[in-house]
């Protein structure tokens, strides 16, 4: 038995739950991996998004209009892949379970 102090309180857990948790850690790399996946398709995206605003932002204002193009392109090129990863994604979901 192990007595842990959690949140302001003290719990006991038992060391055969303790081991059976310690146990199932490499069942749960599937769901943490895909969770990591999802957060970086995500991140492209945003990125994507934010480079395209700010490219149209500087094309449209001639303020470096060459940049502003591929700034644009970037962002672009950023969220189609991200749109395909994630389709991808939900397409192995899909057909594994």
């Amino acid at each position: 038995m192990f007595v842990i102090f959690v949140k302001n309180r003290l719990e006991i857990l038992d060391s055969s739950s303790f081991l059976d948790s310690l146990k199932d850690i490499p069942n749960n790399f599937a769901t943490i991996f895909s969770n990591a996946v999802a957060f970086l398709i995500t991140i492209c995206f945003a990125l994507g998004v934010i480079l395209a605003i700010i490219g149209a932002i500087k094309w449209a204002t001639g303020w470096d209009e060459r940049s502003g193009k591929k700034t644009i392109v970037k962002g672009i090129v950023l969220i189609a892949l991200s749109l395909i990863a994630g389709s991808l994604g939900i397409g192995i979901a899909t057909l594994t379970t």
